[in-house]
């Protein structure tokens, strides 16, 4: 009996040894590709065969969606603004969605608009780019339906900008931690949300500080409004006029609610006691360039998007 499991482990391994990885079918590997997400297919898929790298690199379908958040801080944000190069120059101009987690700057993003003229949507998690370079770049967005800047800056002239120049938005998240605000401005942005975003299907304000009169505005001027979040607004009470007013929402997270089904909940926490980089958030792993696999060294060409390991077979 021992035996033979020894035999069936022995001709499982030397099957999988000389399995083919090149000769899967191209649509199959495209879904995995796509369920790996492109942080994982350019650092590791692409080294698996030639065969593979060459489908990633002539399929911009692969990159029409391009989602560099939760990598576990694994890489450093110089790697990774290379690697997001790499994906806008696959992308061959069909790149629609852009997000990224603590990386970004404007030269990436100026970068990401002179290639994609289609683009979307675009999310910014604690990214580096500074408030007049932000605005410099919307101007020339004008197609974009959805915004989210978690824990980046947004006073209320780039909220205003926003609106303005964007007149397809259709979801925009504005997340900060809560702090407080001097009186008589706790309800700026949400006035330029009421005034210059009409066509809002969905709203995620989580840390703002507006009280009742901001939100009475933004529930007056985004009619088509379906889902609202509200979570960690401590200057709100929802009184029985907001309360009628709140009816006609569908999808509704009050200040009360806790945040941490949401995907960047880490940054919106407050008091969280695992504020920063941990093993319970991010792992072992540091915030280095060094952690990348030793085992094959990677060179990325900017310019051309080209890819060169030195110890691929």
């Amino acid at each position: 009996m021992v035996l033979s499991r020894f035999v069936l482990r022995w001709e499982k391994s030397v099957f999988l040894k000389k399995r083919k990885w090149s000769e899967l079918p191209s649509d199959i590997l495209l879904i995995i590709f796509q369920k790996l997400g492109p942080i994982n297919v350019l650092t590791k898929t692409i080294r698996v065969c030639r065969d593979w790298l060459e489908l990633a690199r002539s399929e911009p379908v692969l990159w029409r969606k391009v989602d560099m958040t939760c990598h576990g801080k694994k890489f450093g944000p110089n790697y990774l603004e290379d690697i997001a190069c790499i994906a806008v120059n696959w992308s061959a101009g069909r790149l629609e969605e852009f997000s990224a987690e603590e990386f970004g700057t404007y030269d990436l993003l100026q970068y990401i608009t002179d290639s994609a003229s289609n683009l979307k949507c675009i999310r910014l998690i604690r990214s580096r780019v500074r408030e007049r370079e932000l605005e410099e770049l919307i101007k020339r967005w004008p197609l974009l339906e959805e915004i989210e800047l978690t824990r980046h800056w947004c006073s209320s002239k780039l909220c205003e900008a926003i609106g303005l120049l964007c007149p397809h938005l259709k979801h925009f998240r504005l997340n900060e931690l809560y702090s407080g605000c001097a009186s008589g401005k706790e309800n700026l942005i949400a006035n330029y949300i009421g005034r210059t975003m009409p066509n809002l299907r969905s709203l995620q304000l989580i840390g703002d500080t507006m009280t009742e009169e901001g939100l009475h505005t933004i529930l007056e001027g985004c009619p088509q409004l379906e889902s609202l979040d509200i979570r960690n607004c401590d200057n709100l009470t929802i009184n029985q006029r907001i309360q009628s007013e709140l009816e006609r929402i569908k999808i509704l997270r009050l200040p009360n609610d806790s945040t941490i089904d949401y995907k960047f909940h880490r940054h919106v926490t407050k008091f969280s006691p695992c504020w920063g980089p941990c093993s319970l958030c991010y792992g072992s792993n540091s915030d280095s360039d060094s952690d990348i696999d030793s085992d094959t060294e990677t060179y990325f060409d900017i310019k051309y998007g080209h890819i060169v390991f030195q110890n691929c077979d």
